[in-house]
């Protein structure tokens, strides 16, 4: 009897402390009003996809590199509500970069850093 008291105690807390952290997660995240999908491509390029869940407000795209200094910007206006952008990164010089989405009040921020590849030399002796 004491066992099966124990048990449903146990299981009860670990189900108020569940709900409590559930709860806790909803309120943290806030719904944001524009979704991102940026990603590198095999051939060096950053292809930028976004989602707007209205169309209130303008969305801004700033590329700035380690200095913070702006090197690519545009503004794309309140009815383009889905859109997509392929940036060429291949003139640009190595370091790290920042591409920041900025619509209304929200901004979503990516880092990324571009190298050069090493060549390696190779001795071949016959």
């Amino acid at each position: 009897m004491k066992t099966t008291v124990k048990t449903f105690i146990c299981a009860f807390a670990l189900a108020a402390a569940s709900f409590t952290a559930q709860a806790g997660d909803k309120e943290a995240k806030k719904a944001s009003s524009f979704g991102t999908g940026i990603y590198a491509t095999k051939t060096g390029k950053i292809n930028i996809l976004v989602d707007k869940y209205s169309g209130d407000a303008k969305t801004t795209l700033l590329l700035r590199n380690a200095d913070g200094t702006v090197v690519y910007r545009e503004t794309v206006s309140r009815e383009n509500k889905k859109f997509g952008r392929t940036l060429n990164l291949d003139a640009m010089e190595p370091g790290k970069y920042k591409l920041d989405v900025i619509s209304g009040n929200e901004v979503q921020t990516k880092t990324f850093e571009l190298t050069d590849q090493k060549v390696e030399r190779v001795l071949t002796v016959k």
